[in-house]
């Protein structure tokens, strides 16, 4: 009878094969995690930006509210803000409701808008005005 012998290797490392595997797993969940990454930081400037944007223009609006109804349509306001990213503007329009005829009636429209991602972002407010 012959007996076949089995050896058996305890070596217990790992192959090029399997190496070269896990390094591509790991870079590819880094490269997953990196890109996340950087669009959460875009998402949350757009939302610092959004905020302010909405801040100066309520800022605007609450100071049209605050003045006489006479000198509201010549008030003058600056056309950029410095807690907005550089390259930004603001817009301030005044002007007589178009369809009433109260002379104490005014339409107030601010425009905020800055640069981002090659393309212009805005936030408008629009409000009505009142005297009596």
């Amino acid at each position: 009878m012959i007996l076949i012998r089995k050896t058996i290797s305890s070596d217990g490392g790992f192959t090029l094969v399997e190496v070269l595997a896990a390094v591509l797993l790991l870079s590819m969940a880094v490269l997953a995690i990196m890109s996340a990454n950087a669009a959460a930081r875009d998402a949350q400037q757009r939302a610092v930006c959004q905020s302010v944007a909405r801040n100066v223009a309520q800022s605007v609006i609450d100071q049209l509210r605050a003045a006489p109804i006479g000198s509201i349509s010549t008030m003058t306001f600056p056309a950029s803000d410095s807690a907005l990213p550089p390259g930004n503007s603001i817009a301030v329009s005044v002007s007589g409701y178009p369809t009433s005829g109260e002379t104490n009636l005014y339409k107030a429209t601010v425009t905020a808008g800055w640069p981002e991602a090659g393309s212009t972002r805005t936030v408008v407010y629009e409000t009505l005005i009142a005297r009596r």
